[in-house]
């Protein structure tokens, strides 16, 4: 079971919110994977993929609304990301018959949160909640 601590929070409620989402769909693959229903994996994985598109929208007019200077960069990153959601697709279309198909899922999946929300959004956190306070003041 993944799980964000509060440590990886962004303390900005759209984005936290989105990534506890995120977050949810990861483990009820996940979950699908350990009970062996390999066809509802297979249709949460789009669903995944929607929503971190819809995420990463969200997010960056979240940022260049608030003018932060990465944003081009953040852009790019989530570019970059496209094509392990492709992957992810194309798993998803092989988990109902193939072990290392759902094993390579899981992988992928734990790996595009941590790229996503560890590695690369706390490099705005401390930006969004300066500008939140910028804002209260």
């Amino acid at each position: 079971m993944v799980e964000i601590t509060r440590s990886y929070e962004i303390e900005v409620e759209m984005i936290d919110s989105d990534h506890r989402r995120l977050v949810d769909i990861i483990n009820e693959i996940t979950q699908a994977i350990d009970d062996k229903r390999e066809e509802e994996c297979a249709r949460l994985v789009p669903d995944f993929v929607t929503f971190s598109k819809q995420h990463f929208a969200r997010e960056e007019a979240l940022l260049a609304k608030n003018g932060y200077p990465g944003v081009d960069k953040h852009r790019r990153h989530h570019a970059s990301l496209n094509y392990k959601m492709d992957t992810m697709l194309a798993l998803a279309e092989r988990v109902v018959e193939s072990v290392a198909a759902r094993d390579e899922l899981r992988k992928e999946l734990i790996f595009f949160l941590m790229d996503d929300v560890i590695n690369e959004d706390m490099n705005f956190k401390s930006f969004l909640v300066d500008a939140a306070s910028r804002k209260g003041n």
